[in-house]
């Protein structure tokens, strides 16, 4: 069964977040990710949502195990 994952997190960079998700959506697709989104909150400019529909959560872990890391340290979001 699919599903839905949403991810929210306080960011420096907007900017930043944004294309390193546009960079690893490509590699999100291949592991499973569908209808890939990221958000930004009305209230809080410096909060982010990502969005996304996986073909199960153990695929969303098996691309989080791959890629989390490098994703953060890119997207300035480590720790």
């Amino acid at each position: 069964m699919a599903v839905l994952v949403q991810m929210s997190v306080k960011v420096q960079d907007v900017d930043r977040f944004v294309a390193t998700s546009k960079r690893f959506e490509p590699m999100m697709a291949e592991m499973g990710a569908r209808n890939q989104a990221t958000y930004q909150d009305q209230n809080d400019p410096t909060m982010v949502s990502t969005m996304s529909e996986w073909d199960s959560h153990d695929a969303m872990h098996d691309a989080s195990e791959k890629y989390g890391d490098e994703f953060n340290a890119e997207a300035g979001t480590e720790g």
